[in-house]
């Protein structure tokens, strides 16, 4: 069965008061670049770097969920806010925004250097209790949610360009649950269970 492409809305921030809690529920998105071990190892330093900045700043730059960044993990970035999301639709077109804003750029790079770049772009996205702590002038972010979140990047999913939307996530958005476990394809991951859309076009789920 071929998996099918959510539609396009309006994005909706995720509210995130001036003072936020250090403790407290939070939603947490995960956007990671797939192929990247291989990139790594198969081309040279300087023109690894480079691309690695410029894709990492396209997923940065198209944060309209207007999301706190705990930090930047080589080829992922950890985003979160305080709350759940106004609407699942809004989670999903954040991703559709990073998904197009990165394949431009990949595109540029790829005219830019002469040849393909093989890499893609996934996000995880997961609801659960986190909390913050500071060291220097760094803040970041602790709990049991953001260690599921960063598991659930090694799954089984054939597809390297999808959303993954935790069963967390979506029983906290109200009257989705439902809809969503009908439209997407399910799985689970260390008994995490999710849902997922792929956006790989030519990937026939068996």
């Amino acid at each position: 069965m071929k998996s099918t492409t959510p539609a396009r809305y309006a994005v909706r921030p995720i509210h995130s008061p001036r003072n936020t809690p250090v403790v407290g529920e939070g939603t947490i998105i995960i956007p990671d670049i797939s192929g990247f071990t291989s990139f790594v190892h198969e081309t040279d330093a300087d023109t690894g770097k480079y691309i690695t900045r410029e894709l990492l700043s396209a997923i940065v730059d198209s944060n309209v969920l207007n999301l706190k960044i705990s930090e930047i993990e080589g080829d992922a970035v950890l985003f979160y806010g305080y709350g759940i999301p106004a609407n699942l639709q809004s989670v999903v077109e954040q991703y559709e925004i990073m998904l197009q804003n990165f394949n431009r750029k990949l595109a540029q790079l790829e005219a830019f250097i002469g040849h393909k770049i093989n890499l893609s772009l996934k996000l995880v996205a997961h609801y659960g209790q986190v909390s913050e702590y500071n060291i220097g002038r760094f803040r970041k972010l602790y709990g049991k949610a953001v260690v599921q979140a960063h598991q659930l990047l090694k799954n089984s999913i054939r597809s390297k360009t999808y959303i993954l939307l935790t069963e967390s996530l979506l029983h906290a958005i109200p009257s989705v649950f439902g809809n969503v476990a009908n439209r997407g394809i399910p799985g689970s991951s260390d008994d995490i269970a999710y849902t997922y859309y792929n956006y790989e076009p030519l990937l026939i789920e068996a």
